[in-house]
């Protein structure tokens, strides 16, 4: 393999009560729109799971499934550390085969874009040191996490003030299915919530709670992590 040219790679985070094995599926005419710019790092959840929504029939023979988060703690410090550890494991273990490369965008899915919001605010807080080159986020049918918001507030320290603390800088791309009922209302809510308007976009979708498939949607997700992402972090400086 030829390591001359700089590796960029964008790490995926599936969503709950899934695996890698089935987001790898589910991601299939993304990476295919983008696989002449990236190369993929699929992480997999740290906790076993029962199937999640949409999951099941489709995925039954695809055991088993995991989940980022445990219902009831999935915003403790401690829960917080488990994400991290998982996550810092399969990065260092890419690092380790591609020395020269960087892992500079994140692509989460439902709850995976739960831990892709955590990331990417961890990362601008200075709190996870292996992970330091991300320049954007793509976040599909984000769920809403009110504790994760509180311990995200906690962890930010008193010395950064007001609701700076918890909304995030680097570009993103949000999108959600018109059809989903339960997505739609939390992506619009994590993005009003964690989200600098000037440096986030919103964009819907024909579709539920669901990867996008069609041409114009992923020629829209193309041109951000491309290019877009760049144009928004210049006008913004």
């Amino acid at each position: 393999m030829n390591r001359s040219r700089q590796t960029r790679a964008i790490l995926l985070l599936h969503g709950s009560g899934s695996s890698d094995a089935i987001y790898k599926f589910q991601t299939s005419r993304i990476r295919a729109a983008l696989k002449d710019k990236f190369t993929f790092v699929f992480a997999r959840a740290p906790h076993p799971s029962e199937p999640g929504p949409g999951v099941l029939p489709f995925f039954a023979k695809m055991p088993p499934y995991f989940t980022w988060f445990r219902k009831g703690i999935e915003a403790t410090r401690h829960e917080i550390a488990i994400f991290n550890h998982c996550i810092e494991n399969t990065v260092r273990a890419w690092k380790a085969d591609n020395p020269s490369g960087a892992i500079v965008g994140v692509l989460g899915f439902s709850q995976g874009a739960i831990a892709s919001t955590l990331l990417l605010w961890e990362q601008q807080a200075g709190l996870i040191p292996w992970l330091p080159d991300l320049e954007f986020g793509i976040l599909v049918c984000s769920g809403y996490s009110e504790a994760m918001k509180t311990c995200m507030r906690d962890l930010g320290n008193d010395d950064q003030r007001g609701g700076q603390t918890l909304t995030i800088r680097l570009p993103t791309l949000h999108l959600y299915g018109r059809q989903d009922v339960f997505g739609a209302p939390s992506s619009k809510k994590m993005f009003a919530t964690h989200f600098v308007e000037d440096r986030a976009r919103l964009e819907s979708f024909d579709g539920g709670h669901e990867l996008p498939r069609d041409k114009d949607d992923l020629e829209k997700i193309r041109d951000f992590a491309v290019t877009d992402h760049m144009i928004v972090k210049v006008r913004c400086i």
